[in-house]
């Protein structure tokens, strides 16, 4: 009972540390995911429908609720941080709940600590708001249905778990993997049972199948009518599925060695590795065992999804790594407990606490000493998420809201902070870029409308994130990004990038001075 006390004195401690990190990185600078999600929510709060004026594969379900959280936070980065802190403490709860159904007492608050640093982690880039942490949050809504609705079969409850599903499917593709989970598990509920209900499992998949399926309809039909369900379906079906075969085996090895090569997030994921193949070796409960593993392998499908392997992925195996952390520590108690000495019965919550130290010194820097500016550069080295923001501003203050500008680089937080409208649809480069079979057609498109809307002002992002390597056939697009700003445009100002500060310049003679530096954001205004 003492050492329980103590475990949720420490979770409590935990999560204020938490709530206080994230609102010192309110201002946070938004990247590029942040900056495209609220771009398109900023245009349905416009009355604008997704996929009119911007494209991209993600699920319509992030734009919507990035356009929720603006509504009421406000349409900042601030506003959209301290929204993601109330869905990061809404996953903690369900974690919280869905632990207590799943494990010893003593392993919930250990559970919960372990969610509350690793969903902070710049490991997983926690700190920002990606559509991963809605997947999470809508996964266990369902989950927490499911296991509701299993006993008694109850139409109304596996409903609601199917639509929580299904939300987290319409928030990002890989949330389907989730429901993929819920399914199995249905499924194997009705083999261990002799006879076979099969006739009652069929039921019980059509209510959750209807539920899963009810997003994704609501979501067609509201686009259908808004006239943009055939950029809709283009984008998130037929492209997303080429998008996932680009990339092969080995570039998806080098990715997942490359994540687990350094951070302290490994040892947790260690530890859950642990405790998986321990749930065998102890002979624990079939359903434990089956509930673990798959939850376990199809949040890891979520996470490899597309062999991209990026860090905020792992977010979706956040919630089966910390139950299992959870259920390794309350296991290990155990097994003290019953040696009979006690000299050893702080030595399972020494071993976690000692992790959870090292993730906060390690971590200390962005946590608690940097400016935002300087935590940004951190952890995203030389993209110019921090110049943007500044070029973006500039742009809304010299310009009409009626302006179109066009940014020549995937960066779409520009179009947000000036909110300003795009002329054209791309707004990542990295599509038009790709060997793809739509390349060519995109390419086309693009120039067409930025020399149809000939945009106030361009924006051309000197840094390697915001492309990708070119093939040959695309050269005369290099060309012409590289001559149509110096045809049309006069060159009226230069943010200097570098990992450690920011310089920006707007007068002819300083940006002559500077205009040679290998990563930069230019700023063109019409002639």
């Amino acid at each position: 009972m003492k050492l329980r006390r103590f475990c949720y004195a420490g979770l409590i401690l935990l999560v204020l540390l938490a709530v206080a990190v994230r609102l010192r990185s309110l201002t946070l600078p938004l990247e590029r995911d942040e900056g495209e999600f609220a771009y398109e929510g900023q245009l349905i709060l416009q009355g604008i429908p997704p996929f009119k004026l911007a494209f991209n594969m993600k699920m319509p379900g992030i734009y919507a609720a990035y356009a929720g959280i603006m509504a009421v936070f406000g349409q900042s980065p601030s506003g959209i941080h301290l929204g993601f802190l109330v869905i990061n403490l809404a996953t903690l709860a369900l974690l919280f709940f869905l632990a207590r159904r799943l494990l010893d007492p003593l392993a919930v608050p250990v559970c919960c600590s372990a969610y509350v640093l690793l969903s902070l982690s710049p490991g997983v880039l926690g700190l920002d708001g990606h559509a991963t942490h809605l997947v999470v949050l809508c996964a266990l809504g369902g989950l927490l249905f499911l296991l509701r609705a299993r006993p008694s079969g109850q139409p109304l409850i596996l409903l609601l778990s199917g639509f929580m599903f299904g939300l987290s499917f319409m928030c990002k593709q890989p949330g389907l993997y989730f429901g993929f989970f819920a399914v199995a598990f249905l499924l194997r509920d009705a083999i261990v049972t002799r006879p076979v209900p099969w006739l009652s499992c069929a039921r019980n998949l059509v209510w959750l199948g209807l539920g899963m399926a009810l997003p994704l309809v609501l979501t067609c039909l509201i686009l259908w009518r808004a006239g943009t369900f055939e950029r809709f379906w283009f984008w998130t079906f037929r492209y997303a599925q080429i998008y996932a075969g680009l990339q092969s085996w080995s570039y998806g090895e080098d990715r997942l060695r490359e994540y687990f090569a350094t951070g302290g997030e490994r040892w947790f994921y260690l530890t859950a590795a642990v405790g998986l193949i321990g749930l065998v070796w102890r002979k624990a409960a079939g359903e434990k065992q089956f509930l673990f593993a798959s939850l376990f392998f199809c949040s890891f499908l979520g996470a490899a999804a597309g062999l991209y392997f990026s860090k905020h992925y792992f977010v979706l195996m956040l919630p089966v790594v910390c139950l299992l952390v959870g259920d390794v520590f309350a296991w290990l108690a155990e097994a003290v407990a019953r040696m009979g000495k006690p000299w050893l019965q702080a030595a399972p919550m020494a071993l976690f606490i000692a992790a959870a130290a090292g993730m906060i010194w390690q971590n200390r820097a962005i946590w608690f000493e940097l400016p935002m500016a300087q935590a940004c550069k951190q952890m995203y080295l030389a993209e110019g998420f921090v110049e943007c923001e500044e070029i973006g501003n500039y742009i809304r203050a010299h310009s009409a809201p009626e302006d179109r500008i066009a940014v020549f680089g995937s960066e779409p937080e520009i179009y947000f902070y000036a909110q300003r409208h795009s002329v054209s649809g791309y707004i990542y480069m990295y599509d038009l870029a790709r060997v793809q079979p739509h390349a060519e057609a995109m390419r086309h498109e693009f120039m067409e409308d930025v020399e149809r809307l000939k945009p106030r002002f361009l924006v051309l992002v000197n840094v390697g994130t915001s492309w990708v390597p070119w093939p040959d056939e695309a050269k005369p697009f290099i060309d012409w990004i590289n001559e149509y700003p110096r045809q049309f445009y006069e060159l009226i100002g230069l943010a200097e990038i570098d990992q450690n500060s920011s310089a920006y310049f707007w007068d002819p003679k300083s940006i002559s001075e500077h205009l040679h530096t290998p990563t930069d954001v230019l700023l063109f205004r019409r002639k």
